[in-house]
């Protein structure tokens, strides 16, 4: 038996999104954007535990899509990213809804003031989006910096104004 679950999902005002999960939790959140045309279903069968995380991971997902959710509670398997990475994913994951930091706070939280770089790769590395939410995450100056999702920008900018950020010329304000 697997120990891998993936779902897709297609209709979000965000476009596709597919989890994959495992017996540990989230693995990654593929954001694929508008031009991915799955039917939501269950692309491989796998141990219940896995299939549990995934489902539970879409349903929160959705929830926070549609106002519903200012938070996530989900199990995360850190097994593929880095130390580096998973010090940054940490931070980055407890940023409060309707919050946001920018890289460089980020590095002195870390004990690295000088990292917001490096914070910057591990972050356009970040494989759970909106579960970790690097899009709370703006340069030093208010201005959205990449986001790895299908849109880039463009989504990195829906969601901070899903949180009530006002964002004029893809600048905080």
């Amino acid at each position: 038996m697997n120990h891998l679950a993936i779902i897709d999902h297609l209709k979000t005002d965000i476009g596709a999104i597919c989890i994959t999960a495992s017996i540990r939790g989230v693995l990654k959140v593929d954001l694929t954007g508008k031009a991915y045309n799955p039917k939501a279903v269950i692309r491989e069968e796998s141990s219940s535990q896995a299939l549990q995380n995934a489902t539970m991971a879409l349903e929160q997902i959705l929830e926070y899509l549609n106002g519903k959710r200012l938070f996530f509670n989900l199990p995360i398997d850190w097994s593929f990213v880095t130390p580096f990475q998973r010090q940054v994913l940490e931070i980055t994951q407890f940023i409060p809804f309707g919050e946001s930091l920018t890289y460089g706070q980020i590095a002195v939280r870390l004990g690295k003031p000088n990292a917001s770089r490096a914070v910057g790769g591990a972050l356009g590395r970040n494989p759970m989006p909106i579960i970790i939410p690097c899009h709370r995450v703006v340069g030093a100056n208010g201005n959205l910096t990449g986001f790895s999702a299908a849109e880039g920008i463009l989504t990195k900018q829906w969601l901070l104004e899903l949180e009530g950020h006002k964002i004029v010329a893809q600048k905080l304000v």
